[in-house]
């Protein structure tokens, strides 16, 4: 092996642990309300069970008298959930960039141009 081949070598590995660790050097950009993180676990565990629940029942592997009741539960609690998620407040949000401000004139003047053309009709 030649130096250029080590060098190479050594970058790549460099480049691969970095990209590696980067989710360790890195903080998160917006860190995560542990109460949040469990509500929208929560829901996730709900849809999940709401998948599994509508595949058996497509499959015929859960009776009617079983999975009427057990799918109104379901999406209770997932209603439930996503409540308690709006209801959590909300942290106080970095300022807004220029870009992110300028897009939201132009979404606010095409839906005002949208309401405008909807009364037309």
């Amino acid at each position: 092996m030649d130096i250029g081949s080590l060098f190479l070598l050594l970058a790549l590995l460099v480049l691969a642990g970095l990209f590696v660790a980067r989710p360790l050097i890195v903080e998160s950009e917006a860190a995560l309300d542990p109460a949040l993180a469990d509500l929208q676990a929560e829901h996730q565990r709900v849809l999940d069970a709401l998948l599994e629940l509508d595949g058996d029942w497509d499959l015929g592997k859960v009776p009617e008298e079983i999975y009427r009741p057990q799918r109104q539960q379901l999406l209770a609690e997932g209603a439930a959930a996503l409540r308690a998620i709006e209801r959590l407040p909300l942290e106080e949000a970095a300022p807004a960039s220029a870009e992110a401000d300028e897009l939201e004139a132009m979404i606010a003047a095409y839906k005002q141009t949208q309401r405008k053309q909807g009364k037309r009709k």
